[in-house]
């Protein structure tokens, strides 16, 4: 029979064993490789990104990290993969200001929800948005744009989805300018552009980093960015605000995230390996030529940015009177 002593004995050396187990296992991290969950199609911003982050990330973690494009609903496919894994840090995510933020101004239904479901770890870097036309195009400037807009019935305006940040850019610069224009959702940037050479669409939103090779080109000709300042990639493009347009501030960003309740141990191992990114030159200039500007922060600011977002969506398109079907 078990004496009392003995019973005690026993339930606190269990209980030692079991308290010790997280900080080892979060020591041996990573043993197998990570999966890294893109939720867009291939070729486009975040999955070139993505990509980028795997090659040096899983080198600095001694651990391979495999890149899988679970595109779908604006990103909340892939998102929702993510937030329904197992948190034990073997299966991550590339966000993105869509469906970490503004998805929930353009969807019903989305089958998580990001102040809760997931783990932040990273912002990675940040991107603007480009309002462009055809190389083609009579129109040179955002003032000819608008002009051409005002003046103009039937235009016709493309993004590389609904309910993203491209998207809900264009929906704010046509109230602002209060220009009767319709959105035409592509399936991508590269299908967009295309769209546009070819005459179906008037102008176009995207992140900087897809429409840069065809500004470079002469194929496309860039109006604007839609951030504070003017992009290091593209300095000779004024932004928005410098053409008249106060408080237009539209950066893309993206961001690393996991499922909730990772155990913080893994948390802080995944983010001491991205701010040793801040010194790994291969990868800030991958960065530049994404046009992306590095942030690298950890996953307190990115559950700050998460908040900003969130709450300043739905004012601007309130106040500028932008109604968004769902």
């Amino acid at each position: 029979m078990f004496t009392t002593a003995l019973v005690r004995g026993l339930c606190a050396l269990l209980l030692t064993a079991a308290t010790a187990a997280p900080p080892t296992a979060a020591a041996a991290y990573p043993e197998r490789p990570i999966r890294l969950i893109v939720a867009y199609p291939p070729g486009g911003t975040t999955d070139l990104l993505a990509r980028r982050l795997a090659k040096e990330l899983g080198a600095s973690l001694g651990q391979s990290i495999v890149v899988e494009n679970k595109p779908g609903a604006g990103g909340n496919v892939g998102a929702a993969i993510v937030a329904k894994a197992d948190p034990d840090g073997y299966t991550l995510g590339v966000g993105t200001a869509g469906n970490l933020a503004l998805n929930y101004v353009s969807y019903k239904n989305i089958p998580y929800d990001s102040r809760k479901d997931i783990t932040p770890i990273s912002v990675l870097a940040d991107v603007p948005n480009v309002i462009f036309v055809a190389g083609k195009s009579p129109i040179k400037s955002l003032q000819d744009l608008i002009s051409h807009l005002k003046t103009t019935k039937g235009t016709f305006f493309g993004s590389t989805g609904v309910g993203n940040g491209p998207h809900l850019t264009g929906e704010l610069f046509k109230a602002r300018v209060g220009a009767d224009s319709t959105h035409v959702p592509y399936q991508g940037a590269a299908p967009e552009i295309t769209a546009l050479l070819s005459g179906e669409v008037d102008f176009g939103f995207d992140n900087l980093t897809s429409s840069l090779p065809f500004i470079q080109s002469g194929k496309l000709t860039a109006l604007a960015v839609t951030s504070v300042s003017r992009s290091p990639s593209l300095p000779q493009i004024p932004t928005v605000q410098e053409q008249g347009m106060s408080d237009f501030d539209v950066t893309a960003w993206f961001a690393l995230f996991g499922p909730a309740k990772m155990n913080p141990a893994v948390v802080a191992k995944l983010e001491q390996a991205i701010a040793a990114l801040k010194t790994n030159k291969d990868f800030l200039d991958a960065l530049a030529f994404m046009g992306a500007e590095p942030q690298l922060s950890d996953g307190k600011a990115l559950h700050e940015l998460i908040e900003k977002e969130r709450e300043r969506w739905p004012k601007l398109l309130q106040d500028a009177n932008v109604q968004l079907a769902k």
